[in-house]
């Protein structure tokens, strides 16, 4: 490994401490939570509401239909 190579390395190990250190100060995780986690939470419900419905609904009905076939395989099997 080159000269050159460890001063990188040290340099991004040395940068990613600081990122690191920053972070976990509490006013940068307020922020962090308020203008980028809870914004993207919101957009992609927003975006995925209609989806979520959708697949719902799908479910219900198919749930239906599957204590609809199985009682008249009951049924059907009780009037035999």
């Amino acid at each position: 490994m080159s000269f050159e190579e460890e001063i990188q390395k040290s340099f991004i190990n040395e940068l990613i401490n600081m990122f690191i250190d920053e972070m976990m100060k509490e006013d940068v995780k307020k922020k962090v939570k308020t203008y980028l986690v809870e914004p993207s939470f919101t957009f992609l419900f927003e975006r995925l509401y209609p989806y979520i419905i959708i697949t719902s609904i799908i479910f219900i009905l198919i749930l239906l239909l599957s204590i609809v076939i199985i009682f008249l395989l009951i049924q059907k099997k009780w009037s035999n």
